[in-house]
């Protein structure tokens, strides 16, 4: 799941430029990914774009996701957690809405 967002772009997006935090951002990529499937409720292969890739806006909501993780990993144990607006608007198109 997580070859749709590699490390290289989490950590350019993250500005990190060490590696000590490889592991924890490739874990926080796959949590995001994750937390965009089920706001979706669909599978990343009914979205594919032919190339195999994810629609940039999937991507994009995934990155904000993995942001907020990262920079507020202790705050988000003592805060009440949401979902960021703008992840929300980026990912409403491609959720399935039925009964």
């Amino acid at each position: 799941m997580s070859d749709y967002i590699t490390l290289d772009l989490a950590k350019s997006h993250l500005r990190v430029l060490h590696a000590r935090d490889d592991s924890y951002i490739e874990l926080l990529i796959k949590a995001a990914l994750k937390a965009v499937t089920n706001f979706i409720d669909k599978e990343f292969s009914e979205i594919e774009q032919p190339d195999g890739s994810l629609p940039e806006d999937l991507v994009f909501a995934a990155l904000l996701i993995i942001g907020d993780m990262y920079q507020n990993r202790a705050a988000q144990t003592d805060a009440a957690l949401y979902v960021n607006i703008a992840c929300e608007r980026l990912m409403f198109p491609y959720r399935k809405m039925g009964v």
